[in-house]
C-alpha cells in the first residue's frame, strides 16, 4: 500500500513539473522591435510578439532611452492583438546623432531591444 501511495505522489509531482515546463516552453520574448521617428519627435514602436492569448501573454513594459537615459517607460496590462504591440512616444526635438534605444519586456519571459540614431 505504501508503494502505491508513493507512486501516485511521484506521478502527480512529475505531472505538475512537466506542465510547468510546458508553460515556459510556449512562452517567448519579443521577436523584433521596429522603430521609426516621425516629424515632431514622435517615436513609433512596433513590437513583434506572437501569442495565443494577448490578455495573459503580452508585452508588459516598454522603456525608451535617449542617450542611455530613460526618457519614458510605460507598463501595459495586455497586448493590442495576438501578433504585435504598437505605441507612440512623443520625445520632442532631439539633436542629430542622439541614440534612441527601446527595450520591450514580455510578462512571462524575456525582452528584446532595438536602437536608432536621430539623423
Amino acid at each position: 500500500m505504501k508503494n502505491i501511495g508513493r507512486c501516485a505522489w511521484l506521478v502527480t509531482l512529475a505531472s505538475a513539473f512537466l506542465l510547468g515546463i510546458a508553460g515556459v516552453a510556449f512562452s517567448h520574448p519579443p521577436r523584433e522591435i521596429a522603430l521609426s521617428l516621425k516629424p515632431g519627435g514622435v517615436l513609433v514602436v512596433d513590437v513583434a510578439h506572437s501569442v495565443d492569448n494577448p490578455q495573459k501573454h503580452y508585452i508588459f513594459r516598454v522603456t525608451v532611452y535617449v542617450d542611455d537615459k530613460i526618457a519614458e517607460q510605460r507598463e501595459y496590462g495586455s497586448q493590442q492583438n495576438a501578433e504585435s504591440m504598437t505605441d507612440n512616444f512623443s520625445l520632442g526635438a532631439l539633436p542629430s546623432g542622439a541614440k534612441i534605444k527601446v527595450e520591450a519586456s514580455c510578462v512571462i519571459m524575456g525582452s528584446a531591444a532595438s536602437s536608432i540614431t536621430v539623423p
